[in-house]
């Protein structure tokens, strides 16, 4: 913003000393073509300005406001589009990053399914492998158990054990 600012006063003060040279050029031209002196030229100047010179002078107005209403409307137009792609150019990183965390999520899960699965996997092996302690000394105790005597009274002691539960 600075910058255009500066420009644009620089822009200004050329055209200021390009109309004061032009001025000068006119005055010194004029002089010229009617002998007259410098300060003659100035002094009639102020006070009386010759067709050719008002068209010149009204020319030379007319392409500065001209050329000052066209750099207006590119700076305006150049601010726009900056502006635009400034917006694109965020936008455009926002959804990079909503992309990585999408596809980082689905990585993480596809490894926490996949742990899960060996979790899985590592239990029905040992349960396949090593049968379960505790079913294995039940089942142990009543195929070792032959006779009925031995099996009513151990079938009175779970249930005597389990009435002192309750």
């Amino acid at each position: 913003m600075e910058n255009e600012q500066l420009a644009e006063q620089i822009g200004q003060q050329i055209g200021q000393e390009l109309n004061q040279g032009m001025d000068s050029l006119f005055q010194k031209l004029s002089a010229m073509l009617t002998g007259q002196t410098n300060t003659q030229v100035s002094e009639e100047r102020t006070y009386d300005i010759g067709e050719g010179e008002a068209w010149k002078a009204n020319m030379k107005r007319m392409y500065d406001e001209y050329q000052h209403e066209s750099l207006t409307d590119i700076r305006a137009k150049r601010t726009h589009f900056d502006n635009k792609i400034s917006n694109a150019a965020q936008n455009d990183e926002a959804r990079e990053k909503l992309n990585l965390q999408a596809t980082q999520n689905a990585i993480e899960t596809a490894n926490m399914v996949a742990k899960q699965a060996v979790r899985h996997a590592d239990m029905a092996i040992d349960r396949q492998w090593n049968v379960d302690e505790q079913s294995a000394f039940v089942s142990k105790v009543l195929n070792s158990i032959q006779d009925p005597a031995i099996a009513s009274a151990m079938a009175a002691a779970i249930a005597e054990a389990m009435l002192k539960k309750d």
